[in-house]
């Protein structure tokens, strides 16, 4: 039985994401990132996989988390993500449309499914129909959240078995895309990693002047 401490899984910080729109459209979302990825094309989706930190400096370093919380572009979704971040399973569910927010499901060894505040929880239906899987999935979607007796990885590699999804092994695997054909890596622009510093300089800045940091 693994715990939020097991050496095996604290500390760990990757995942996947698997996009349903067009390769291009992914291609340059990808572009604007600040975390080094491979770009996999796999069975109806197109892959990208964390290959490591971010290049932005603290407290955004983490590149699994900054993958997790980053929303696709319109184009490029709807999608799903799988991630292990920190002895965690968090699985990310991309919208269609306009409204580009990341909706979670967060799962945790020997507590099951969590609530954090402040994020936009996830349905299992929704889950279930973005992936195409037939509706009687949701059931077992629900009782496979519900085991706690499991690692991190495994959990997501059996939720994304269930809905029938391609590149389980890239969850626990990263490196294995380098095998997949037709994969790329893709490394951050450092254009992008200094537009990125300066909108959270600005961003802090700001809240500060409004005081609503202290």
């Amino acid at each position: 039985m693994s715990s939020p401490d097991d050496p095996t899984t604290s500390g760990r910080s990757q995942g996947l994401l698997l996009a349903a729109g067009p390769r291009h459209e992914v291609d340059a979302w990808v572009a604007a990132s600040i975390v080094p990825v491979s770009v996999v094309p796999l069975q109806g989706w197109v892959g990208v996989v964390t290959r490591g930190p971010s290049r932005a400096g603290a407290p955004y370093e983490d590149g699994g988390l900054v993958s997790a919380c980053r929303a696709l572009s319109a184009k490029a979704a709807p999608g799903l993500g799988f991630f292990e971040v920190d002895g965690r399973a968090l699985v990310t569910l991309h919208q269609p449309g306009r409204r580009r927010r990341v909706r979670w499901v967060v799962w945790e060894p020997d507590r099951g499914l969590l609530r954090p505040p402040g994020l936009d929880l996830a349905g299992p239906a929704e889950i279930v129909a973005l992936a195409g899987a037939a509706p009687t999935v949701r059931d077992e979607l629900v009782d496979l959240l519900h085991e706690t007796r499991v690692r991190p990885a495994r959990m997501l590699q059996a939720v994304m078995a269930t809905l029938g999804l391609p590149g389980t092994r890239l969850v626990e695997d990263p490196a294995h895309a380098d095998t997949v054909p037709g994969a790329v890596r893709r490394q951050p622009d450092p254009q992008q990693v200094g537009w990125f510093q300066d909108a959270v300089q600005d961003s802090v800045r700001l809240r500060r002047e409004l005081g609503v940091l202290s």
